[in-house]
């Protein structure tokens, strides 16, 4: 009887488990997010929403493989491109708003 070196290709490779408290900390954050753009000011929540992107787009290129559970969608690259530059855009429009529009 001879016994397999290899695991046949349809058995898949077990990954460590993906920690879900990136995604709390994030979905805590967009909380606190809303109430204060009702709270204080709906520009400075635009540019805590910007930071946030910014700051998860950070988390993502560090994490390592798979990537945190919740804002790993695509490959680490397009993932923090993504991020960062959506994070950018809304601080931009943040700043130049006009003040009445936000």
């Amino acid at each position: 009887m001879t016994v397999p070196t290899s695991a046949p290709a349809d058995v898949p490779i077990p990954t460590q488990p993906r920690s879900h408290a990136v995604m709390w900390v994030a979905l805590l954050a967009m909380v606190l997010i809303v109430a204060s753009s009702f709270l204080i000011d709906a520009r400075a929540a635009s540019l805590m929403f910007a930071a946030e992107l910014v700051v998860l787009a950070i988390v993502r290129a560090v994490a390592p493989r798979p990537g945190p559970y919740g804002i790993s969608a695509r490959s680490r690259g397009f993932d923090v491109a993504f991020l960062v530059v959506t994070g950018l855009a809304m601080a931009v429009f943040a700043v130049t708003a006009p003040a009445g529009a936000i």
